[in-house]
């Protein structure tokens, strides 16, 4: 036979390390049958007013959207201390709630050079999951650029990446809620 006789390493890369940080923080998991990463729903105590709503109202979907983006890189991250980066972070509203298991995670690569982060973005839709994406980055890069140091990075790009995938969401979203609104009428 002349099939080709190749090794490949097998080894954990950065969406790999990415995939089991947003793991470990969720409590979910990934179904490789169907490509979902599904997350399991929090118990919701009753109040007086839910008590008459249907158990499936009660919960939240048992599903998020995430985006992954375990390399972002700007030369200007080595000048701020992690503690300015998060308490820069907490004054911009980007954090994680651990209760709704929503938001956003950051994760400290090269503690030496420290130019490398990477960011998790958890959302209950896909939409809001690319929105909170491109805000994110956009924050991070305007807090830590300036006119006289711009710094290498990576953000802009991604910035630009992530307004294409945005506009043509939003071409499909009308074309997409069209046709649960007739897909409901026909139900009636």
């Amino acid at each position: 036979s002349s099939g080709i006789n190749a090794e490949w390493p097998l080894r954990p890369g950065d969406t790999m390390a990415m995939a089991n940080v947003l793991q470990y923080v969720s409590g979910g998991r990934f179904e490789p049958s169907t490509g979902l990463f599904k997350i399991p729903a929090y118990k919701v105590m009753p109040k007086i007013s839910s008590r008459f709503k249907s158990p499936k109202e009660r919960q939240p979907p048992n599903y998020r959207f995430a985006i992954l983006a375990p390399r972002l890189f700007h030369t200007n991250l080595s000048l701020v201390h992690y503690s300015v980066f998060f308490q820069m972070c907490r004054a911009h509203h980007i954090g994680y709630d651990i209760r709704e298991r929503e938001g956003s995670i950051f994760t400290l690569i090269d503690s030496y050079k420290r130019d490398l982060i990477g960011m998790a973005v958890v959302e209950s839709d896909l939409v809001t999951a690319m929105k909170t994406f491109h805000r994110n980055l956009s924050v991070v890069h305007q807090e830590i650029s300036s006119a006289n140091l711009p710094g290498k990075n990576n953000f802009n790009t991604l910035i630009i990446e992530v307004d294409k995938i945005m506009a043509s969401l939003a071409v499909e979203e009308p074309a997409a809620q069209e046709a649960v609104e007739s897909e409901e009428k026909t139900e009636l």
